[in-house]
């Protein structure tokens, strides 16, 4: 195991993408969680839906604020969703940086393809569904050791990176807090997490993995043997965190919220801890009250910062389809190469077209 954890491929820039294709059923969602319970949750998620397209049903504060959307400026709505695509790409490009300090093998298409997968049903169903999904699918980036050792070990990577992106929270925390936007208790908790990451790679640096569990602690003993190589993961992590706090100002700024990067430093660490145990599809609901309580607490009126938080949620939910739907593409395995030259063509054509009019619609519309 220390051979495995201590040595990365030399060509992992190259890495074949054949590893990678399969068969959506594949992920075993069914036998996972049962035909019941995914039907309860595509029941639950169609419910949503259908009450998020008539607002009217929710009250007149929430109506006005679908309403208020109509005024939010396109542009800075525009930037904030490629924001979100950025973060979307690190937080997957982090995953690989990860895997690899492990010695697992994954190329970038395919590290993008399989966190895209997991966001995509994260965005469709409830419970973080999608990070299991994630977990099953970065295994297979593991050639060595049994399906259950690779389990682990993904699973490790996925703690890692929590403990990673909780470093980065707690910094913006403490950025917000010097603001006096936010108090300094989230910080302690951010921290107390961070200094158990740490002492958990210091532990076990010099311990070697004897039994399948123990392999849960592969990434934090590649991290206590060569904190060095942990770099470009935090990198990444950063690079995320920065993307969304960027996106979320943007969203802000758009539709005339004050402060709007004050805001979104309040705003992302909320969001972060509403979205640990969500209940809803996406965390709907949650996350919109999260961002709207957020942003009340700095004198913000309800009917805008139940604006702010529908769009916030629209857009990355958004992101999450466009991202993860490629990746679901890329993933799938056709019959023919024809036939996946057609299906690549065919969904890239109709993602530039609804695109290109989207954005001529809301942005160079008002430029003419």
């Amino acid at each position: 195991m220390e051979e495995r954890v201590n040595t990365v491929p030399d060509n992992s820039s190259r890495a074949s993408t054949s590893q990678w294709k399969m068969d959506l059923s594949e992920l075993g969602l069914l036998s996972r969680f049962g035909g019941r319970g995914l039907a309860l949750a595509g029941g639950l998620c169609g419910l949503l839906l259908a009450v998020a397209a008539t607002p009217r049903l929710l009250g007149p504060e929430v109506r006005q604020a679908f309403d208020g959307l109509e005024r939010a400026q396109p542009a800075w709505l525009w930037l904030a969703a490629v924001c979100f695509v950025a973060a979307l790409l690190a937080n997957a490009l982090a995953w690989r940086a990860t895997i690899r300090l492990c010695g697992g093998e994954i190329g970038r298409l395919a590290s993008i393809a399989c966190y895209g997968v997991g966001s995509l049903v994260n965005s469709a169903a409830p419970a973080r569904i999608g990070d299991a999904v994630r977990i099953g699918l970065f295994s297979r980036a593991f050639e060595e050791g049994e399906g259950r050792e690779r389990l682990w070990t993904t699973g490790g990577v996925f703690t890692a990176l929590g403990a990673v992106r909780a470093l980065c929270l707690g910094a913006l925390v403490l950025v917000a807090a010097a603001m006096g936007a936010l108090p300094l208790w989230p910080l302690f908790a951010l921290g107390g997490l961070v200094a158990a990451a740490v002492a958990t790679a210091f532990f076990a640096r010099r311990r070697s993995a004897e039994r399948a569990v123990a392999h849960l602690l592969d990434a934090f003993r590649a991290l206590g043997r060569s904190p060095g190589r942990g770099a470009p993961t935090v990198c990444w992590i950063a690079l995320a965190t920065a993307a969304r706090l960027v996106g979320v100002a943007a969203i802000a700024s758009g539709l005339g919220v004050g402060s709007p990067f004050l805001a979104a430093a309040i705003i992302v660490p909320a969001l972060d801890v509403a979205g640990i145990v969500p209940l809803t599809p996406g965390n709907l609901g949650v996350a919109s009250g999260t961002v709207a309580m957020a942003l009340q607490t700095r004198g913000i009126g309800l009917t805008q910062a139940l604006t702010a938080a529908i769009a916030l949620h629209a857009l990355e939910t958004a992101a999450s389809i466009v991202i993860g739907g490629g990746g679901a593409l890329f993933l799938t395995q056709f019959r023919s190469p024809a036939a996946r030259r057609r299906a690549v063509a065919l969904a890239s054509a109709t993602t530039s077209i609804v695109l290109v009019w989207a954005f001529s619609a809301t942005v160079l519309v008002g430029l003419v």
